[in-house]
């Protein structure tokens, strides 16, 4: 976790003149990417998903009910405004184009692609756990199950924030 976190917070430095994606490969097998378009750094919320999903392994509570995990995560993601934390695109564009042919992006239908600075990595994974233990005190079954350590041993409090607890 650290060495994608690592990765998270350099993939925009150093840069080839003639490079425009850099890869990070997970244990998982699969690869997120930072992406140059138009002169800024992107992310696609699928590579954010993945980086979640993978996350989540690390931390000992794999996913288990992938479609429930993504739509929190994709709410989330609309606190990033186009404009300001992510570009708008059209159906089938270029970029979209690009991003399909080397796996960032399952669909070319219209899409935020995030700009890289403005994703909150932690909070987004916070929000993400915060939300599934909020779920098993509740009694509703959760979309990341504890099956090993440190998630095994974490005890939530709910009167203080998550991102306090951590």
């Amino acid at each position: 976790v650290d060495e994608l976190k690592y990765w998270l917070a350099t993939a925009p430095v150093n840069w080839e003149l003639d490079q425009n994606i850099r890869r990070y490969l997970l244990p998982t097998g699969e690869y997120i990417s930072c992406v140059l378009w138009n002169s800024l750094y992107h992310i696609t919320g699928t590579d954010i998903v993945r980086s979640l999903v993978f996350r989540f392994q690390a931390f000992g509570r794999p996913v288990k009910n992938i479609k429930k995990f993504e739509e929190g995560v994709f709410s989330d993601l609309r606190n990033l405004k186009p404009g300001m934390d992510a570009s708008l695109e059209e159906p089938k564009s270029e970029f979209l184009e690009m991003l399909y042919k080397n796996n960032c992006i399952r669909t070319q239908k219209k899409q935020k692609v995030f700009y890289w600075f403005s994703v909150p990595h932690d909070r987004l994974f916070l929000d993400a756990l915060e939300r599934d233990l909020k779920r098993e005190k509740m009694g509703i079954e959760p979309t990341t199950v504890a099956i090993s350590e440190p998630a095994l041993s974490f005890s939530f409090d709910s009167t203080q924030s998550l991102y306090d607890q951590f």
